[in-house]
């Protein structure tokens, strides 16, 4: 008994505690021949730390990935590895011509509401409809075919980006969610309000987290103005799940950080399983299932507990004593993880611990194929 509690020591500390440094994690970089651009066109992927093949990821979709991919890619890597959200698949989209790619028209306004007639015209400006057309038609098709992906596609647009999204919230027909941070919603006077009052369907589901930088001495009166307005719209629609926040004291640019922790957490509110510690957590295979088959329905999405959560559960309940607990959640466990030689030994300690020499035995000889020079394991299989 001693040498368990030893072992067990050891296994939670090497398991439950390791981090996933974001650095380690491939960044893939791939070009596209768009028939609809006319051009290639460029775009990043990074998959999930322990990604399967096996296994259905959600996606996630960021505009001017220049400079937001590695910001969105580092707190989505965190979130997920911490339980908050799920693990996505995060696809960088890069523009050799923002304004051009994220527009639909010219615009002979500025953000203050005053004229501007040279900043915007029909060689920068208006393509925005081809550029969707791109990202559902080809991009998406092609990271479908690469990557094991579920269906459910979120878009995040800042500033122009988050005008992009708010204009094709009623034609677009791949995402279940869009994040907009404080999104350019003045340009063209507002056409993208107007796009959303005529031409969105009282049926469009979607999911919306919308927000907006701080009014600085009331410099950007008509950008916050017109932001507003996009909210008061939304509101109007029974299918939309939307949510609004203001973030006084950031900037433009600071407050991206906050609103996509902000956004990801209303997006995925009652995702998380709360636990407590190892000793007062009560936990098992059943619970698991039925907390996520609630959140698929709050969600209209099925979405399934990720495979580690039941190592988490097995290691939680043999803590307890609750060893047919345990192995219940590693036999769910090892449905997709079956070269886990931590996960192997400790099957066998519960076995052991319930008396079942043989099934505990068979455990301990698969854990010693992966770890044959491991000496705590031969012990285990002599005794």
């Amino acid at each position: 008994m001693q040498k368990i509690l030893i072992y067990l020591i050891f296994f939670l500390t090497t398991s439950l505690h390791a981090q996933v440094d974001t650095n380690l994690v491939a960044i893939k970089k791939y070009a596209i021949q768009s028939k609809i651009l006319e051009t290639e066109r460029n775009y990043w992927v990074s998959l999930p730390a322990d990604y399967d093949s096996t296994s259905v990821y959600p996606v996630i979709y960021v505009l001017d990935a220049e400079w937001k991919f590695s910001i969105t890619n580092a707190l989505e890597k965190d979130l997920s590895e911490n339980g908050k959200i799920p693990q996505h698949i995060v696809v960088g989209i890069t523009h050799p011509n923002r304004r051009f790619d994220l527009s639909f028209s010219t615009t002979k306004v500025k953000h203050t509401g005053e004229l501007d007639t040279t900043s915007f015209n029909s060689q920068n400006s208006g393509n925005g409809l081809k550029f969707l057309g791109f990202i559902e038609d080809e991009l998406m098709k092609e990271v479908n075919l690469r990557y094991s992906t579920n269906g459910f596609n979120v878009l995040i647009g800042h500033s122009l980006g988050g005008y992009f999204c708010s204009y094709i919230l009623p034609n677009q027909k791949s995402f279940s969610s869009l994040q907009i941070y404080d999104p350019s919603i003045w340009y063209c006077d507002g056409e993208a309000i107007k796009q959303v009052e005529s031409k969105l369907s009282k049926d469009k589901s979607c999911t919306i987290f919308l927000s907006s930088s701080g009014n600085y001495e009331n410099q950007f009166a008509n950008h916050h103005k017109k932001i507003e307005e996009l909210i008061q719209t939304l509101n109007r629609f029974p299918n939309i799940r939307s949510e609004y926040k203001t973030y006084e004291n950031e900037h433009h640019n600071s407050m991206y950080l906050y609103s996509f922790l902000d956004g990801m957490s209303m997006l995925y509110k009652g995702y998380e399983v709360k636990k407590g510690n190892w000793d007062s957590t009560i936990i098992n295979v059943s619970m698991i299932e039925s907390h996520y088959k609630q959140f698929s329905k709050t969600l209209q999405f099925e979405f399934t507990p990720p495979s580690s959560l039941y190592r988490e559960v097995g290691i939680i309940n043999f803590n307890q004593k609750k060893y047919q607990n345990c192995i219940e959640a590693l036999e769910t466990y090892f449905k997709k993880n079956s070269k886990d030689f931590f996960a192997l030994e400790l099957m066998g300690d519960a076995y052991a611990l319930i008396g079942k020499k043989s099934q505990s035995l068979k455990y301990y000889k698969l854990a010693s194929e992966i770890s044959p020079d491991n000496l705590r394991i031969k012990g285990k299989i002599e005794n």
